[in-house]
């Protein structure tokens, strides 16, 4: 009997600097707009960000700082939303690579692999 696995992904690439992240930010935690005024309150840093929509997985957001460049004059400073991008957990949650972004999402083990392992244990099954 075969068990589900979960699948792990690893990222490949660099940032190109291109702003998109920072324009379009999924935000999973807080899911509302009351909450993340809250998280204003105590997290000061993320004043720096407004709401520019909502889905089903949360709020969007969108950095007030950027630069048409596409680069951040608070880059030193910046929260941990930013620094944490791209993280697969996040893009699970609804995010996504954006169209310019030179990271890619790959997953740790190819479908082939999955197979393969799956042909060797049943092998090995019906050897007994």
């Amino acid at each position: 009997m075969t068990v589900l696995e979960e699948v792990k992904y690893r990222l490949e690439g660099y940032c190109c600097k291109c702003g998109d992240c920072c324009r379009f930010l999924y935000c999973v935690e807080p899911l509302t707009e009351l909450g993340f005024k809250f998280m204003k309150l105590i997290y000061p840093k993320y004043r720096r960000f407004k709401i520019i929509g909502k889905d089903k997985n949360g709020i969007i957001l969108a950095c007030k700082l950027i630069r048409e460049d596409g680069l951040c004059p608070d880059y030193e400073n910046r929260p941990d939303i930013c620094r944490d991008y791209p993280n697969p957990k996040k893009i699970y949650a609804g995010g996504r690579l954006y169209k310019r972004c030179t990271y890619k999402l790959l997953p740790g083990r190819t479908f082939e692999d999955f197979l393969l392992n799956e042909e060797e244990g049943q092998e090995q099954s019906t050897d007994k």
